[in-house]
Formats: C-alpha cells, structure tokens, sequence
C-alpha cells in the first residue's frame, strides 16, 4: 500500500487533458508594477511553514476509481503515530481508520518537534481536491497552476487545519482556492514592499485573510500574513494561526503561486 501525496497521484492524470487558458492580464496592471518600494528582499520561501499531507487506503479499488477532481473521507481516528516516518528535520502525524474492510489513514507532515494533538477517537473530515487552474505558469502555457487544497474539519464541520499547496494569484489580487473548500474564509494578496525577484517578473507578495463565515457577527477582522510573518486571525470564536511558505504574484498575465496553511490554536504540538 503505496502512500499518495496530497491525493493527487490517484486522479489528477486524468483532469490534466481538460482544456486551460491564459488570464487576460488586468487592465491596470501596470501601475502595480511602477513605483513598487524596494527596501529589501521578501523571504521567497519559509520552509518551516511547509505542511505536506499524503492519503492511503485498503482495499485501493475506491481510489482507483475516482476520477473527480475531490477526494472526501469521514472517520473516527482509530489510531494516531505522532512523529513517524521521519526524514531529515521532517516527521508525519498520521490518522489511522477502520471502516468495515477499509484500513486507512491521512497523514500530515510537519517540521519537527510539531505533531498534531491527539485525535484519537474523534470523528473528522478530510477533504483533498486537485484540479488544473486556469492559466499557466510557464510562458508557453503548457503547464497551468494547480488548484489545490486539503480541508481537515471536527465532526461538526468546524475547520481544525487548511493546508494549501498551490493556489494560483492574479493580477486583480485575487488566491484561487477550489470552490466551496473554504467558504469561511477569503484569500487576496498585495504588494509585500520588497524587491522584485532577481531575473524574473514575479513579485513577493503578502496574503490578507478574511473571515465571511455568517456565523461571525460585527465586523470581521483581515489579518495579514507573508513568508517568515505568522499571523492570527479569530473564526467563530476560535482562533487560528497563519503560515505562508511562499507567496508570489507574475507581473505578466500568467499565475503566481500562494503555499500556505492555517491552523487552529492548539491543533498543533511539542511533545
């Protein structure tokens, strides 16, 4: 039994045939890029803040047969290993099921020490969705942007953990998340005040989260969040901590690139 990153080993060949087109570029996008401050240079990546997640499952047949672009299990975690599979200053959490037949598990990687609290007994949702964006990433367009997102959520549906490891930026400011994977939350970008990078067009950007969830009344604070810069937003209640790994934007027409998670205080810890 063979552990699929992110899911997307399973179907994503199948949705790479569907047809992609460039984003026109914004009508204003030009003065975005003049006048931009170039104190100093952005993080480019913060790789602490990278958060890989993996699925497995016996029998494989129900994989095997899906070629949709979202993966969606509800569990009780059986069995929890905190800090398995370690590879360099890597290590898993994994969520371990029984459901009749079916033998599987999630499993999320962080930096070491950060494990996952124990989850052990309590019921989840995990969703993982894998499709092709709408404009590339390359010149030539052969190659679009992923649109990617894993969703881990209580039994009652309440976010414990997002983890996003491509979500395409526009020129209009806007971070491409899968419809419907995160409606509590928006995603845009600006200009994070540093150099663009060195050779290319792309510029370093920093990400504004807002909370739209209509559970939430009175005004809803943004927060904002760059590589290197956790930030902490309030949902419901409940607070969350946001992680950038990386977060870019292409002055010319085609995808930039947003890595990041957010995460519910205490979700995360130290044994």
């Amino acid at each position: 039994m063979k552990w699929a990153r992110g899911a997307v080993g399973l179907w994503l060949a199948a949705m790479m045939g569907c047809q992609t087109r460039c984003s026109e570029p914004a009508p204003n996008a030009d003065h975005m890029v003049r006048g931009l401050a170039k104190r100093s240079t952005c993080v480019s990546l913060w790789r602490p803040s990278q958060v890989d997640v993996s699925f497995k499952e016996e029998p494989e047949d129900a994989v095997h047969q899906r070629v949709d672009t979202r993966l969606e299990r509800r569990f009780t975690v059986a069995r929890q290993l905190r800090g398995a599979y370690r590879h360099q200053d890597r290590w898993a959490s994994v969520l371990e099921y029984e459901e009749g037949p079916v033998r599987g598990g999630v499993s999320y990687t962080f930096q070491a020490p950060d494990v996952l609290a124990d989850l052990t007994g309590q019921s989840v949702q995990w969703v993982s969705h894998r499709e092709p964006g709408a404009c590339p990433t390359k010149e030539d367009g052969e190659i679009p942007a992923l649109l990617t997102g894993d969703t881990l959520r209580d039994a009652e549906g309440r976010l414990l953990l997002l983890t996003v490891p491509s979500a395409p930026t526009t020129l209009r400011g806007d971070v491409l998340l899968p419809a419907g994977l995160v409606p509590e939350l928006r995603f845009t970008w600006e200009d994070a005040g540093c150099r663009l990078a060195d050779g290319t067009h792309a510029l370093d950007v920093q990400l504004h989260v807002t909370p739209v969830s209509p559970a939430s009344p009175g005004p809803r604070a943004t927060v904002t969040a760059s590589p290197g810069e956790p930030a902490h937003l309030t949902l419901d209640g409940v607070r969350y901590g946001v992680q950038v790994a990386r977060a870019t934007a292409d002055m010319q027409g085609r995808c930039g690139q947003a890595v990041f998670s957010v995460i519910r205080e205490g979700l995360l810890e130290q044994p």
